[in-house]
């Protein structure tokens, strides 16, 4: 994941989440893409993530994860 950026994710249809490491706690984050790459470019190395700590529990650490995103449903035909 070193050479990954916000834009190749978001390409890909990819999602950003973070798992809280803490047993007990475990809460899952997704965060919002558009305005991550909004606020420092779409060549944002995902390598430079910071450590977070967990805003749920206060202790433990989020471990970054990708993930696919659902298509959108196509729409019906009457």
């Amino acid at each position: 994941m070193s050479d990954w950026t916000l834009g190749a994710v978001k390409a890909r249809n990819m999602e950003i989440n973070a798992l809280c490491e803490k047993e007990g706690c475990r809460h899952l984050f997704t965060f919002n893409l558009d305005a991550l790459i909004e606020g420092v470019g779409p060549d944002y190395p995902l390598a430079d993530i910071p450590p977070m700590e967990c805003p749920a529990c206060g202790e433990g650490q989020l471990v970054i994860r990708l993930s696919f995103v659902d298509p959108a449903p196509e729409p019906e035909h009457e």
